[in-house]
């Protein structure tokens, strides 16, 4: 494997040092070219490299892992990194690297950093159910299709609600109160891993991306494979501002370096340029490369990008659809005993018990923020609508439900781009339909006459009425659909950018294999359900 820095040409993963210069590249063409290094980059390299292909994956942003060049580890243990550390997931944002890892050109929060938000999430890892892809999927990306992808992934990355070592489950005084409180409306509990379909009034010990008591994801369990392979070369701090393309050929990447020089990579005869820069950046992509709507293209020439001539522009419907799902906080003291770990004393070492028990990979520091998650629907007007909770504790006993409504949302919005290149919300994606409002409703109204009810002895703090907890709503951060899949043609007046290959129509060369794809959201947070589409992507694209 190659890794491409400033310095060095060739240097193992544990020896990382700055970025990728410009001349690194000079006499290099490759069979692949990946851009972006989040969960769908790495794990779709992987599998070209794996195929024997000679592929380049390219990051703009850091490894955030020792293995990946990162020296800003803990006091307490220089080989792991905070972002490692699963009980430090709770207070990630307050982290030093967040700000570091953070895109700042894109219209909500993305993670520009190797590993993308699997780097900076919370590790909630939802395996979707069969009805995710079953609802709106095209053919051949039903669930009987994607099954075995599924099966792929979680053989390597497959999640944990019991990340400990030694059996035990820590700081449970939360999961013990909304147990009781949801079995006693008649909720059951169950396995979210084991029982992924299960999503109505049903509760779960919180499945983690947590494998060997650290934070899991492709860095760990796809990219180290790959780096074995000596046709897998991996650039970092090296940003790609377009696709250079000859009509309906792409035959290379210009690529902006740490140093702010910069260089066109170039493609092998009947090579392959794949798009994995997430939602909210693979969009500016296309737009930068003459593939979109004809207003974006122009913003993107005025912005001093190099389109390609207006003969050659391809006429799709990228950036439309955005979806993402709604976030309703409810927060509520329920007078029971629990808290927060001492995150400051985690970070300086101070925290000696729990520290010592990660020592042995074991104690609470090995799981996640949240201590329950549950899910359920509700039928209205002959529609279904889900919702998934993830309880946390805010503050002595009290507990922030954050409430997504998931799988089923019919509001979409649109995705634009400002004349500094960013991208920029041009309609929100949220509660834009009546049906969506009334959901939103029913459910908070049905949630807060539960917690409230004299019986509990909860009381609700911070968003004490249903108005005020709806209006609390904020971004999901689980942004899909703004190049989305489907059978109908984009450029003859059809809602899709890439076919069932994934490839872009109008291009013969490149395809895209990040969540812009997904034409509608799952039941839940997304990471699962990404990394399951860039297993089977991966193979649909070798395929043809």
């Amino acid at each position: 494997m190659r890794i491409f820095q400033a310095g060095s040409l060739a240097i193992s993963l544990s020896v990382f040092t700055t970025a990728a210069t410009a001349s690194v590249f000079q006499n290099h063409t490759y069979d692949y070219i990946v851009v972006g290094g989040g969960p769908s980059g790495i794990i779709s390299a992987e599998k070209f490299a794996q195929a024997g292909k000679k592929v380049l994956l390219l990051e703009r942003g850091v490894g955030p892992t020792v293995a990946t060049g990162n020296n800003e580890t803990l006091t307490w243990d220089h080989s792991l990194t905070p972002i490692d550390l699963p009980g430090l997931s709770a207070d990630i944002g307050s982290l030093d690297v967040w700000n570091q890892y953070v895109c700042t050109d894109t219209a909500g929060t993305a993670a520009c950093v190797l590993g993308g938000g699997v780097t900076v999430n919370y590790m909630v890892f939802v395996h979707p159910p069969a009805r995710d892809f079953d609802d709106k999927w095209p053919k051949g990306w039903k669930w009987k299709d994607v099954q075995s992808a599924a099966d792929r992934l979680y053989k390597r990355n497959p999640g944990t609600i019991l990340p400990s070592a030694d059996g035990k489950r820590y700081d449970q005084a939360l999961y013990g109160v909304l147990s009781k409180f949801l079995g006693g409306l008649g909720w059951k509990s169950v396995d979210m891993i084991a029982q992924p379909n299960e999503k109505h009034q049903v509760y779960s010990y919180p499945a983690w991306n947590v494998k060997n008591q650290m934070r899991a994801g492709p860095v760990r369990t796809y990219l180290p494979d790959a780096t074995k392979l000596d046709n897998f070369h991996l650039a970092l701090q090296t940003k790609v501002i377009r696709l250079v393309r000859s009509g309906s050929q792409v035959t290379g990447v210009e690529v902006q370096t740490a140093s702010g020089g910069s260089e066109i990579i170039t493609i092998a005869p009947h090579g392959r340029v794949v798009l994995a820069s997430g939602a909210l950046s693979t969009p500016r992509l296309l737009w930068n490369s003459g593939i979109g709507g004809q207003a974006q293209i122009e913003t993107a020439k005025k912005s001093g990008v190099t389109v390609p001539p207006k003969a050659q522009w391809i006429d799709l419907p990228v950036g439309v659809g955005l979806k993402d799902h709604p976030i309703f906080s409810i927060v509520f003291n329920t007078n029971a005993s629990f808290g927060l770990v001492d995150y400051d004393g985690v970070l300086n070492g101070t925290d000696s018990s729990d520290i010592s028990l990660y020592r042995n990979h074991s104690g609470v520091l090995t799981q996640g923020k949240h201590r329950m998650i549950f899910f359920t629907s509700e039928e209205i007007d002959g529609h279904t609508q889900y919702y998934q909770g993830s309880c946390a504790p805010t503050s002595e006993g009290v507990v922030t439900i954050t409430t997504y409504m998931t799988h089923g949302l019919t509001s979409s919005g649109v995705l634009g781009l400002d004349a500094s290149g960013n991208t920029v919300i041009v309609k929100s994606p949220y509660l834009q339909t009546a049906a969506d409002q009334k959901a939103a409703r029913t459910f908070i109204q049905k949630m807060v006459n539960s917690i409230t009810a004299p019986s509990t002895g909860f009381e609700l703090e911070t968003y004490t009425n249903v108005s005020a907890i709806l209006g609390s709503q904020t971004a999901g951060i689980h942004y899909t659909s703004t190049a989305k899949m489907g059978t109908d043609d984009g450029r003859k007046g059809g809602t899709s950018v890439v076919d069932t290959n994934t490839k872009v129509y109008g291009v013969d060369n490149l395809f895209i294999v990040d969540a812009s794809i997904h034409p509608d959201l799952p039941t839940g947070n997304i990471q699962a359900a990404v990394m399951v589409v860039a297993e089977a992507a991966a193979a649909r694209i070798l395929s043809c």
